[in-house]
C-alpha cells in the first residue's frame, strides 16, 4: 500500500444497517436519537448514526455494502454505506477528522463516495484517504482514480485525481493538486491506515455486541452538528425536537440560534402563529356587522 510506504519513509431516522465496528482501538461515543452510546467492537451501525472517536482512538466499521471504512482521532461522521446518497450526494459524511474509505469490494459498477462541508469525494473505487479540518481539507487518491467537487465554488466541474495524486483546499484559494502528498500530511497520517488489516467481520456474525447506552448527550457534545451546513443540520430539528425543553439546551440553542436558524419556529412559535381574524373588521366595500 502506498500509505505504508510513505509512512516508512515518513431515533433512529432510519434503521437501515450499515454495518458494523470491527476494529476498536481507544474509545468512540455513538449518538442515535436522544440517546448516547459507549462503542464497542461487535456493535452494529445504523444509517445516520453519528460517531465520534477520542483523541488517539482507531475505529473500522465493515460496511453491509462490502467497503471498510477507517476513522482516525478526533474524527465526527455522520454513517451512511459509502454507496448510498441522500438529496444526490453522499450519505456518509466527514465533519471533521480522519476517514479513509477503501471501495474495492463494492459490487461491480458501484463506487463509493464521501461528503464534507468544503468538498466531496467521489466515484472512489480503490482506497481513499480524507482530512476535514475547518476552512480546509485534503484528499489523497491512495489506490485508484477518483474525483472531488470543490463545493467552496459551487456546481464547479470535478477535479479528477489519479491513482497516487494528492488534493489540497485551505481557505478560499483554488484546489492545489500534487503527484504525492506533502511530508506533513503523511507525518499526521493515523499509523493505522497503513496497515493492511485483515476483515474480521465473520467473528461477529454470530455474537453482535450492543453499544453500552450512557444517557443522553449535552450541546457541547452535538454543537458542531447543530452548527454544520444546512442539508445536514435540518434532521436535527425533527429529531432532537424534545431536546428543547432541556433548559441548558434551550439556552444554548437560544444564544447560537443565528448558526442554526432552523431551531426557531421550535424555539418561539408564537412568531410563526396567524394573526386571528377580527370578525368585528368590515369587508372592503361592505357594512358594519351591527
Amino acid at each position: 500500500m502506498l500509505i505504508a510506504a510513505l509512512i516508512g519513509g515518513q431515533s433512529v431516522m432510519a434503521a437501515e444497517s450499515v454495518g458494523m465496528v470491527t476494529i476498536l482501538d481507544g474509545d468512540a461515543v455513538l449518538i442515535r436519537g436522544l440517546s448516547k452510546y459507549a462503542l464497542t467492537e461487535g456493535t452494529r451501525v445504523l444509517a445516520n448514526d453519528l460517531v465520534e472517536t477520542g483523541r488517539s482512538t482507531f475505529l473500522r466499521v465493515e460496511c453491509a455494502d462490502g467497503a471498510i471504512v477507517d476513522l482516525g482521532p478526533a474524527t465526527r461522521v455522520q454513517l451512511n454505506r459509502p454507496s448510498s446518497r441522500q438529496a444526490g450526494r453522499a450519505g456518509l459524511y466527514l465533519l471533521a477528522g480522519w476517514l479513509k474509505l477503501s471501495a474495492g469490494k463494492l459490487p461491480a459498477g458501484t463506487r463509493g463516495s464521501i461528503a464534507a462541508r468544503e468538498f466531496d469525494t467521489i466515484e472512489v473505487g480503490g482506497e481513499a484517504v480524507e482530512r476535514a479540518q475547518s476552512g480546509a481539507g485534503a484528499v489523497f487518491a491512495e489506490n485508484g482514480a477518483l474525483h472531488v467537487i470543490d463545493r467552496r465554488r459551487g456546481a464547479a466541474t470535478p477535479v479528477a485525481l489519479a491513482s497516487g495524486d494528492f488534493l489540497e483546499l485551505r481557505g478560499r484559494d483554488a484546489a492545489r493538486v500534487d503527484r504525492e502528498p506533502p511530508r506533513d500530511f503523511v507525518a499526521a497520517l493515523p499509523r493505522a491506515f497503513a496497515d493492511r488489516l485483515p476483515s474480521r467481520i465473520a467473528l461477529f456474525r454470530d455474537r453482535e455486541v450492543a453499544a453500552k447506552p450512557t444517557g443522553t448527550f449535552t450541546f457541547a457534545e452535538v454543537e458542531a452538528w447543530i452548527d454544520a451546513e444546512p442539508a445536514i443540520r435540518r434532521r436535527f430539528v425533527r429529531e432532537w425536537v424534545a431536546k428543547a425543553d432541556d433548559a441548558a439546551f434551550h439556552e444554548r440553542l437560544e444564544a447560537g440560534l443565528s448558526r442554526h436558524p432552523e431551531w426557531e419556529r421550535i424555539l418561539h412559535p408564537e412568531r410563526f402563529e396567524q394573526p386571528p381574524v377580527d370578525s368585528t373588521t368590515p369587508s372592503p366595500g361592505g357594512a358594519p356587522p351591527h
